[in-house]
């Protein structure tokens, strides 16, 4: 089942809180991004239930910027939150990856342990890669700003991945 990206971001906030590691919110996108990417590589559909963009830094969820933008530069301090749907019903929540969702936990700390100690640049410059999806998809766009990154796009990618590592 796809999360908010809020709650794959607040799951690597909990995993960051012990080392003490700061995480601003372009490290947090990018991270997300990486997740989803790994957890569409491995066959098991989106880990976001939200598309991602391509934007001049890299891969964005819209719905993440907006929400940690406010931190500008500086570390995301607090849990992000996400609007739930149920119905008639709105609220605010702030969502995480459930602790049955033991593939997508484990995941995300894998994640963290490859690419958690890279700054929100470097994480970018990943993203940058020249066949990768988010180069594929802004040079299609010419530069223009909010283009879905299709999820297969991302998983052929992943899958790409997995294949060379595999050979390695």
């Amino acid at each position: 089942m796809p999360y908010p990206s809020a709650a794959i971001a607040n799951r690597f906030l909990e995993i960051a809180k012990p080392s003490r590691t700061l995480v601003d919110p372009m490290k947090l996108q990018k991270l997300v991004y990486f997740a989803h990417g790994w957890h569409l590589g491995f066959d098991e559909g989106p880990l976001c239930s939200e598309f991602v963009e391509a934007w001049r830094w890299g891969p964005v969820f819209p719905d993440l910027y907006h929400e940690v933008k406010r931190c500008g530069s500086k570390a995301v301090t607090s849990p992000v939150r996400a609007l739930e749907v149920e119905g008639t019903t709105v609220r605010l929540t702030e969502p995480d990856i459930p602790v049955e969702n033991d593939f997508a936990r484990k995941l995300a700390e894998r994640v963290w342990e490859v690419y958690g100690r890279m700054s929100g640049p470097a994480l970018s410059q990943l993203t940058h890669e020249r066949e990768g999806p988010w180069r594929v998809t802004w040079d299609k766009a010419r530069g223009a700003h909010h283009r879905v990154i299709p999820n297969e796009l991302i998983a052929l990618h992943f899958q790409n991945k997995l294949r060379e590592n595999a050979r390695t």
